[in-house]
């Protein structure tokens, strides 16, 4: 039997709650000591929600009224700038591919995700292909964020 453990979006962040910083780098092969979630994770969460909410992926100024809607904010007290989160939404985009394949392996195809992006339209700037080298630059943060977001979710389950 085999257990899905894809994560899910159920909690961003506390109503004026401020989003720690990204937690300090851990050695290669950490992953479990390093499973809080960084307020780009936190992006991330919003970014999911928004999705499920409201049917359309966000652009950054949809992205920057949710959060601050959410009351998720920075070290100024407001939601993230619409042209800050502009340079997340395309690893957001090739993340949640990435993480159809890792529900399915531990070690997803790099080559695969890249297929996947292209047969979704997922270009880089001026329509450059996605390929297994651009995944594999994200991987370890994927990986880590994959782990971050299975234990936030459990722990919100267990609230």
């Amino acid at each position: 039997m085999s257990v899905d453990r894809r994560p899910t979006v159920v909690d961003v962040g506390h109503c004026g709650a401020v989003v720690d910083d990204e937690p300090p780098p851990a050695p290669a092969g950490a992953v479990e000591e390093r499973v809080a979630l960084t307020r780009v994770d936190r992006y991330y969460l919003a970014w999911v929600e928004y999705q499920q909410q409201r049917g359309a992926k966000p652009n950054g100024d949809d992205l920057s009224k949710y959060l601050g809607e959410k009351g998720v904010v920075g070290r100024n007290g407001r939601a993230a700038a619409a042209s800050t989160l502009r340079r997340y939404l395309l690893p957001f985009r090739i993340y949640s591919v990435w993480t159809e394949h890792r529900v399915r392996s531990e070690q997803p195809s790099l080559r695969a995700v890249a297929e996947a992006c292209a047969s979704r339209g997922i270009t880089l700037q001026y329509n450059e292909p996605i390929t297994a080298a651009t995944i594999a630059e994200h991987a370890a943060d994927f990986e880590r964020r994959w782990h971050a977001v299975i234990r936030h979710d459990a722990a919100a389950q267990s609230r």
